[in-house]
């Protein structure tokens, strides 16, 4: 969206955000698609561009907020909780 509510783009059902968390890190996007991937994406009014993604959790419910600190990257579902190196 931009800074008055008009959408600009949308992913669809691929990937499908549904109740991930978004992160901004240094001009990027760290997000979760709410269930077991999280991606990197280059934020970009022209569309969705995902520079990496991979799957981090097993399937189930990945609704929680994304944190980090130094670096470090806490992903968590109802079941688990993962720290991630996401630096170099």
């Amino acid at each position: 969206m931009n800074m008055d509510g008009q959408v600009k783009w949308k992913t669809g059902e691929d990937p499908a955000f549904v109740r991930g968390g978004f992160i901004l890190v240094d001009g990027l996007l760290l997000s979760t698609d709410g269930n077991t991937m999280l991606y990197l994406i280059e934020p970009d009014p022209s569309g969705f561009k995902p520079l990496a993604s991979a799957v981090m959790l097993e399937k189930g419910e990945n609704w929680a907020p994304l944190a980090l600190v130094d670096g470090m990257l806490f992903i968590r579902d109802q079941k688990q909780l993962k720290c991630v190196k996401v630096t170099q």
